[in-house]
């Protein structure tokens, strides 16, 4: 199978990238359902999973105002690897390996579930775990 490739969705997840970058929580918010309740977001990091887009929000506005104990200890560029996409006309799953900088192993496994709500893609459902055998 040829990998696929996909500018709209390469474009959303650099977008989305560069928010955590800027440490911008209300752009942030527009990459998540307006309905409070329809993201699940499994973190690589203990204590970070949440049920909701407020809860998600808050875990981030706190980390990005405190920093964390983890990697660096605060946000940082990642680089993206081995990207593959499978799409639909309104949904679309996102697969790759997230490298921190200061940090590179082991890479983050990064699945994102995304629907088109008017239009416009919106996370539903992202799953960040290290890779075991690293």
């Amino acid at each position: 199978m040829d990998k696929i490739e996909d500018a709209e969705l390469t474009n959303f997840i650099k977008e989305y990238d560069k928010c955590f970058l800027e440490r911008n929580i209300e752009k942030l918010k527009s990459f998540y359902p307006e309905d409070d309740n329809e993201l699940v977001y499994f973190d690589n990091h203990k204590n970070n999973d949440t049920y909701s887009v407020d809860e998600h929000l808050k875990l981030l506005y706190h980390f990005f105002k405190n920093g964390k104990t983890t990697e660096s200890g605060t946000v940082e560029e990642l680089t993206m690897e081995n990207i593959h996409y499978f799409k639909t006309e309104s949904s679309a799953c996102v697969c790759f390996y997230a490298r921190y900088k200061s940090f590179p192993e082991p890479a983050v496994r990064t699945t994102m579930y995304l629907e088109k709500n008017r239009g416009v893609w919106k996370m539903k459902h992202v799953h960040c775990s290290f890779e075991p055998e690293k």
